[in-house]
């Protein structure tokens, strides 16, 4: 498979998308947008992100409204069908247990064919958004009264999409923070955006995992991918949240009542690795905050997943290497299996290109946004580099400068949300494809570290 199908797939589809948001029909009564807004939006959607320049309740009307959702699932889809696709068929060989839980629902894994396995997936993510809707319905209708059933419906299934998707685009004016009361609906959209984040395979990988099952022929086994992400995502989560507790208890969170502050905590920590929804407002919080936060948006979600960043399962094993490297180990393992070297080689160069292109883009950032109104917000530097990572990671918070960006610091953070969507993804299949062997090895020689 040609890698340039997937950027050029989404571009495609950008493009499509700008078109469409730029005409009249899509807008509400009196409002209006420019091409480069409509092309920030397009890109926001397709790549899932979430960041926005206007915003989308006073903006986009039904019809508007309608084309995003499009774009957002999509995107989405295109992203949760590449992954697997491109691992099928890149060359790299599987584990056992992968092939088994690919058998049990595409085929044969050197079998199945890329429209076996969107077909799949799409009813898969459609399984998992229709039952996102069914949930939030009632909750919604019981917040809000005066809705139409109609109405209803469609903030249920715009919500529900937006939250599996990861692509935290919402169709409220205050984006979710007057849900911040409603645990139900909170606990929805956390529960939707973590199971989008944590990746097809190993969501598909749980679904064939029969633990209640005492035969171990019988039962299954999780993969060493299912339980890094599931092991590293668990911890990240709680990291998130006990560091928000700790430093918004009396700033961010001091109007919360009691179990509050643990829910707004947990909500905030979620949604930092994947999701752009939020309860609370992102721009007054403190620094330290701000600083975790970048870190999780950073990571991002599994591999093969809706989230992006450098994924949790490549954090884990750059952890793992400098544990092993420090206990002065030459192999990386985990839980009896061990690792190649090459995967250790792949983690460290997704990272610091990954880390290259945030630092490069907020370069231009601060050579663009210099005395404009954007820097001016309240943690200055701090808005542009959080405003930058929250694009490359394509997780949608914003301490408030998106919509007072200038035109090339728009070109900046619409070209790193694409990066970051493609990027990391096209990075690792071509690391892992098969190299060619050398025929001539040259002599060990030692250099000092340190």
């Amino acid at each position: 498979m040609d890698l340039r199908l997937v950027p050029l797939g989404f571009a495609g589809l950008i493009v499509l998308g700008t078109i469409l948001l730029a005409l009249p029909w899509t807008h509400r009564p009196g409002a209006s947008m420019g091409w480069l807004d409509a092309l920030f939006i397009s890109t926001s959607a397709t790549c899932v992100t979430g960041l926005t320049t206007v915003n989308v309740a006073d903006t986009f009307n039904g019809v508007g409204q309608a084309v995003l959702l499009l774009l957002i699932q999509a995107g989405g889809l295109g992203i949760y069908t590449a992954s697997i696709t491109l691992v099928l068929l890149s060359g790299n060989r599987l584990s056992l247990v992968d092939e088994q839980t690919i058998h049990a629902t595409v085929g044969r894994l050197r079998e199945a064919r890329p429209f076996d396995v969107f077909i799949y997936a799409c009813l898969f993510v459609l399984l998992f958004e229709l039952v996102g809707v069914v949930i939030l319905f009632p909750l919604i209708a019981e917040a809000s009264p005066g809705n139409s059933p109609g109405q209803t419906l469609w903030e249920a299934v715009f919500h529900s999409v937006s939250a599996f998707c990861n692509a935290g685009i919402s169709i409220y004016p205050d984006n979710l923070a007057h849900w911040r009361h409603q645990h139900g609906s909170m606990a929805v959209v956390s529960l939707l955006v973590i199971a989008g984040g944590i990746g097809l395979m190993t969501l598909i990988n749980l679904r064939y995992f029969y633990f209640w099952r005492r035969d171990p022929r019988r039962r299954g086994r999780l993969t060493l991918q299912t339980r890094l992400a599931l092991l590293t995502a668990l911890l990240l989560l709680a990291a998130g949240t006990g560091a928000t507790l700790v430093f918004e208890w009396n700033h961010t969170l001091r109007n919360a009542r009691g179990w509050e502050a643990v829910s707004w905590a947990a909500f905030h920590s979620a949604m930092t690795r994947t999701a752009g929804f939020n309860v609370v407002d992102i721009g007054q919080m403190n620094p330290p905050t701000l600083l975790i936060t970048l870190g999780l948006m950073f990571i991002g979600g599994a591999p093969g997943s809706m989230a992006g960043g450098i994924k949790t399962v490549t954090f884990a094993v750059l952890l793992t290497t400098a544990w092993n490297a420090l206990r002065r180990r030459d192999e990386v393992q985990f839980w009896g299996r061990r690792l190649r070297p090459k995967l250790s080689n792949v983690a460290v160069m997704v990272t610091l290109l990954a880390g290259a292109c945030v630092v490069l883009a907020v370069g231009f950032l601060m050579l663009t946004e210099d005395g404009r109104p954007a820097s001016q917000t309240s943690q200055r530097w701090m808005a542009v580099v959080f405003e930058a990572v929250s694009a490359f990671g394509t997780v949608g918070l914003s301490t408030g400068i998106t919509s007072l960006l200038t035109p090339w610091g728009k070109v900046i953070i619409i070209t790193l949300m694409f990066v970051g969507r493609v990027g990391p993804l096209l990075l690792s299949v071509y690391l892992a494809r098969a190299t060619n062997a050398r025929l001539v090895r040259h002599p060990h020689e030692e250099v000092a570290l340190g």
